[in-house]
């Protein structure tokens, strides 16, 4: 398809010859960009000789924004035009430029401009015949004042050929094509999936909406594990018949042997209180931490005896543990699904479904509760097992998308506005418990 250069339409007919078309517009821009008005400006010289070749060569089809300010200036292929409009504002300054320039320039065949909306250079013929205008009498009727400015004549369009194309070229043309909307096809879906959250995305920023949408801080909470340590002058009587190894000489702790019947004076123990934490609530709380992360939140971590109930009330919060936290305890004491003694979690609407933990806990049990108006009149959620596996698999479920999705498939209509518990299994090997299974369920 061929391009041709645009041209101003005018009042008065006349017409540069074809021939040597390009050169004289090439002379005109090369005078333009040395005059005053663009002397000063690199940005005003690289735009404007820019657009003119462009039209000149027939590629007008270059003439996109966001390509020109990749080409000209230098910015990356897949800018945002609407964030940074530096081609928009540039071309309103070469505009303003030419217009200063054809105010004190008239001795070119050729007149180059940009029309507004439009990146395009159109050029005109100007009429040789300014000298011979009348000078204007500083008074008489009928006579203006303004300055005579000199005619534009339009520049006949240059049409070039259409080449010959061969089946061969055209076959090439069309596979490329294809290979370019399959191209195109892709990096559509590669959008959408980046952009468009999934459906178990979707269903697990619902079920995380109380606390992600809250405008206060999120609050979790771990208590501390009851632990008993041997006092300094207990542990100094026993190195003083038991030398220490290398490493307790540098301070590391090791298990005392305690022999079936050995007798301890209770001064001998004293109790570390808000001091122990086990391994399945820092991984429950590092995972929780991480999507906080992810999600942007801020939060504050408590732990021990370092909270209260005044603290509860001022911010969303996520408990951490059971039987080593007495908030868990106490905020969920009154649901379906509470804690039985050490080992167990029992269904208080029919006390005969119970769960326990095995010896050894290599079976392991837990309960996460999703409380949006909570004892403490703030969005509470729990995750709390009867061991620390327990509690670990329970924050693995809570930051898992697809396991939410799963869960919330089963839930009734308007879910995301109720009260949720789930009880979960989990099997603990070596210490670590495996992904948590669903066992039981309630939404009210």
């Amino acid at each position: 398809m061929g391009h041709a250069l645009e041209s101003e339409e005018s009042s008065q007919g006349g017409s540069l010859p074809q021939n040597g078309l390009a050169e004289l517009i090439q002379k005109a821009l090369a005078e333009i960009l040395i005059s005053n008005p663009f002397r000063a400006s690199k940005q005003a010289q690289d735009l404007l000789r820019f657009i003119v070749d462009k039209t000149v060569s027939g590629h007008a089809e270059l003439l996109k924004e966001r390509v020109i300010g990749s080409e000209v200036f230098g910015r990356p292929p897949d800018y945002d035009t609407n964030s940074d409009p530096i081609v928009r504002a540039r071309v309103a300054e070469v505009r303003k430029r030419l217009a200063l320039y054809y105010q004190i320039e008239h001795e070119h065949a050729v007149r180059i401009s940009v029309p507004l909306g439009s990146f395009r250079a159109v050029f005109g013929r100007i009429d040789g015949n300014r000298s011979h205008l009348p000078a204007a009498p500083p008074h008489g009727p009928g006579l203006s004042s303004k300055p005579v400015e000199p005619e534009i004549s339009p520049i006949p369009q240059v049409v070039v050929a259409k080449p010959m194309v061969s089946p061969s070229s055209r076959r090439f043309s069309q596979r490329t094509w294809s290979i370019n909307a399959a191209f195109a096809v892709v990096l559509l879906i590669l959008v959408i999936l980046r952009w468009i959250p999934s459906s178990e995305t979707r269903a697990f920023n619902r079920f995380w909406t109380p606390i992600l949408d809250s405008h206060q801080n999120t609050l979790i909470y771990v208590g501390g594990n009851a632990v008993y340590q041997l006092s300094p002058a207990y542990l100094a009587a026993y190195y003083r018949e038991h030398p220490r190894n290398p490493a307790e000489e540098m301070g590391f702790e090791s298990y005392i042997p305690l022999p079936p019947g050995t007798k301890i004076d209770g001064q001998d123990l004293y109790p570390a209180k808000d001091t122990f934490v086990t391994i399945g609530d820092v991984a429950a709380i590092t995972k929780i931490e991480s999507l906080l992360v992810r999600r942007e939140r801020k939060f504050n971590i408590r732990y021990g005896e370092d909270v209260a109930f005044g603290d509860l009330r001022e911010s969303p919060t996520i408990l951490i543990g059971a039987h080593n936290n007495s908030w868990t305890l106490s905020v969920t004491e009154n649901l379906r699904f509470v804690f039985d003694g050490p080992s167990s979690i029992v269904d208080r609407s029919d006390p005969r479904k119970r769960w326990s933990a095995s010896a050894g806990f290599t079976e392991d049990y837990a309960i996460v509760s999703r409380i949006l108006n909570s004892k403490t009149g703030t969005t509470v959620i729990a995750a709390a097992g009867v061991g620390y596996a327990g509690t670990q698999a329970a924050a693995d479920f809570l930051t898992n998308s697809q396991s939410i999705s799963a869960l919330v498939k089963s839930l009734p209509n308007g879910w995301e506005k109720k009260n949720i518990q789930i009880v979960l299994h989990t099997t603990v090997t070596n210490q670590l418990p495996s992904a948590p299974d669903v066992v039981a369920t309630y939404c009210w």
